[in-house]
């Protein structure tokens, strides 16, 4: 069984992400650990981020305690293996990151989890993408379980790792309609595309490709929207020119768009 952990903020129970990891256990049983994180104070800074203070004296708060009761609740309805893992000594950055340590996959919210937090550089999402020692899948509220796949390659080995790591969690996707999104022009060209086309051809029976440049960068998520439910695969954040392209397009904008899905992977 895949182990794969909930992470649920202080009165803000993940619906979507829920969801996503009922259906995964449809298709095969998981453990599905539940990490209750305290209640984060966005008013202090102390070199952490102001988002991941830990308010521990209303840790014990009902909102939370119900959440627990619906975690379990949800679980139980649905014949879901679970764990529940809760620690109000410690950050709540620093609790997730050591859970991933030990772990399969992070399930998040790109909605409610993040309400009350401005995604970019140095937030709470953006450290949890860069601290994960696990895949991660950000998720809208609204989830459509994914019939598309949409892998993007930018030439980083984060990218391929992404890519490598979606299909080893979930090879019963993999017969679904995939989308390989790459950069390439006359101008400009990213490596190895023959070898990552070589690659992903033998793990995605149902494989296009297409260069990004046919796709505009300000009507990505336009384009998005008309794909048959989505799913965005992506290696974080590298350096590179391209590799910004990407960044901007493919996953800060699709997260605050909440449109889809974003499974992400960094070496």
């Amino acid at each position: 069984m895949k182990k794969i952990l909930l992470a649920i903020d202080d009165g803000h129970f993940p619906e979507g992400a829920f969801e996503f990891a009922r259906q995964m256990n449809e298709i095969e049983p998981i453990v599905l650990c539940g990490v209750f994180l305290p209640e984060m104070n966005l008013s202090v800074d102390i070199g952490y981020g102001s988002a991941f203070i830990p308010l521990t004296e209303n840790y014990g708060a009902a909102s939370i305690q119900q959440s627990m009761v619906t975690f379990k609740e949800y679980c139980e309805r649905h014949q879901i293996h679970h764990l529940v893992h809760h620690d109000v000594s410690e950050f709540a950055l620093k609790v997730l990151h050591r859970e991933t340590r030990f772990a399969d996959l992070l399930l998040l919210s790109s909605e409610k989890f993040y309400a009350d937090i401005v995604y970019g550089p140095g937030s709470f999402l953006d450290s949890v993408l860069h601290q994960s020692e696990c895949p991660l899948i950000v998720s809208p509220e609204n989830l459509a379980f994914p019939e598309s796949i949409i892998l993007t390659y930018d030439g980083s080995a984060s990218s391929v790792f992404a890519i490598k790591s979606f299909a080893m969690l979930f090879p019963q996707l993999c017969s679904r309609k995939t989308m390989l999104l790459y950069a390439q022009s006359d101008k400009s060209s990213i490596p190895d595309t023959d070898s990552i086309l070589e690659l992903v051809q033998h793990h995605f029976s149902n494989l296009d490709a297409q260069a990004v440049n046919m796709i505009p960068e300000k009507n990505f998520n336009t384009w998005l929207g008309g794909v048959g439910k989505p799913i965005v695969v992506s290696g974080a954040y590298g350096r590179s020119q391209i590799s910004r392209f990407f960044r901007h397009s493919f996953i800060a904008d699709t997260l605050k768009a909440h449109q889809v899905p974003a499974f992400i992977a960094h070496r």
